[in-house]
């Protein structure tokens, strides 16, 4: 059975094998195991042709071998600490993102137009290594070099982070349709940036929010001092119409 190699990236990350096609990976993560506490999976792709000093891969057709009753092997944990980091920027194909009731679509990258960058301030939940919620006057290719900085006080070697809706209304507030737990808060830490001379200001450490898929707003970006790869995220009109049943199950999903 063919090997695929998969990068779980939301909440904590690890890199794993597995003989499951990516749909049925994202399913299985999702819904098919007791392991998994109930929510959202994210996780790339990554080149099979991987070679690595860093992971033990010599031997991972020995270790990853179907059960006995010729059933595929699900997953089989490689490294679960430093993952996104010891793989080269290239390894990392399409980004899949499941619901919490196992629908799954993917996400491929593409070419990020500097255009689309807009003055500030951004909502970027940080996903992998670390996983606060923040503000940044950056744009996100910008953010990314700016977080992956070794002569910043703090950084880390790459970041894989979602940018955020930040609609608001006429009086200022955040939109009414958008499902974050604190929205005036955020709301006064985006009047205290403007008004700092700081790049970023953390919304909070631990965020936990509802339906996180509905607060995307451009995509997906995963960066270093190297590059950055851009995953846009599908307009409305084709979540509606292209994936339906996806967009159905993520809008309805309380969990995150």
């Amino acid at each position: 059975m063919k090997i695929h190699y998969y990068m779980l990236s939301y909440r904590f990350e690890a890199l794993v094998a597995s003989h499951l096609e990516p749909e049925a990976f994202g399913l299985y993560m999702a819904v098919g195991t007791q392991k998994n506490t109930r929510g959202n999976v994210l996780f790339f792709e990554i080149d099979p042709d991987l070679h690595s000093d860093y992971f033990h891969l010599e031997d991972i057709n020995e270790r990853c071998t179907p059960h006995k009753d010729g059933s595929p092997k699900r997953s089989k944990y490689i490294s679960v600490y430093r993952v996104m980091e010891h793989l080269n920027l290239s390894a990392f194909g399409k980004l899949y993102l499941t619901t919490a009731d196992g629908r799954v679509i993917h996400l491929e990258a593409s070419e990020y137009d500097v255009s689309n960058n807009s003055s500030g301030p951004n909502l970027y939940q940080e996903l992998c290594p670390v996983s606060p919620l923040v503000l940044s006057a950056l744009s996100p290719d910008a953010f990314a070099k700016f977080m992956t900085d070794p002569c910043n006080p703090v950084s880390v070697p790459r970041i894989f982070f979602a940018d955020l809706l930040l609609d608001r209304d006429d009086s200022g507030r955040l939109a009414g349709y958008l499902p974050y737990s604190d929205p005036m808060h955020i709301v006064d830490c985006i009047n205290e940036l403007k008004h700092s001379r700081k790049q970023t200001k953390t919304v909070s450490r631990s965020p936990h929010i509802h339906s996180f898929y509905r607060t995307l707003r451009r995509g997906f970006f995963l960066g270093d001092q190297s590059g950055i790869k851009y995953y846009p995220f599908p307009e409305r009109r084709h979540l509606e119409v292209e994936y339906a049943k996806w967009w159905r199950s993520a809008s309805e999903s309380l969990v995150s």
